[in-house]
């Protein structure tokens, strides 16, 4: 034991140079871990509190209201305030299959039935924009990976990228936003435009 002792003292040098390699290397390894993670895209600033209350969204209401229309409403609106916008409730409405509390989203079409309609058959009153909008275009926030995987330039690993950035740095709120993400420049974005909405 004395002898392995006595070794080791004549090797601090050595040791020590042992001990700093090894931690380099680890701490090496974690950075470049990190850094290739965080450069598959680049999240858009943080928007504040207040910047995101006035953010817009737009919103169809059909049927058994005084005033249906297309309306502009702020984030946090719910369907209740949609109705009141629109004139309000006509006699003949029914409200049964609406979830009046409810935050409206952008795209979000309401339709209220009538008493007759609503009798008739069970219906969704409120349908929320899907990945393939009526315009046929894919939505960025709502998409699957294989849809994504349809539209131009977009292989499997760019559409995975696309969907880590909305569930890291949240919905995209407009479609340049595809830029932010690695290897999408303008020349590809300027294909996808047309196949894409929000």
């Amino acid at each position: 034991m004395n002898q392995v002792i006595e070794l080791l003292k004549g090797k601090k040098n050595l040791i020590a140079i042992i001990g700093l390699s090894i931690f380099s290397i680890t701490f090496f390894g974690l950075y470049i871990q990190q850094t290739s993670a965080e450069e598959k895209f680049t999240c858009p600033k943080l928007v504040t509190e207040e910047e995101s209350n006035e953010e817009t969204l737009t919103v169809d209401i059909k049927g058994a209201v005084k005033k249906p229309g297309v309306y502009t409403v702020k984030k946090n609106t719910i369907v209740n305030d949609v109705i009141e916008l629109a004139g309000g409730l006509t006699d003949e409405a029914d409200t049964k299959n609406l979830n009046l509390g409810k935050k409206v989203t952008d795209e979000m079409v309401i339709t209220v039935y009538t008493k007759k309609e609503a009798a008739n058959e069970k219906m969704d009153s409120i349908s929320e924009p899907n990945p393939k909008s009526t315009s046929g275009k894919i939505s960025l926030n709502s998409a699957t990976l294989e849809e994504l995987m349809t539209l131009p330039g977009i292989g499997e690993s760019k559409a995975k990228i696309i969907i880590d950035y909305r569930e890291t740095c949240g919905p995209f709120t407009k479609k340049e936003e595809l830029k932010n993400i690695k290897g999408i420049g303008e020349a590809i974005y300027a294909k996808l435009e047309s196949y894409i909405t929000i």
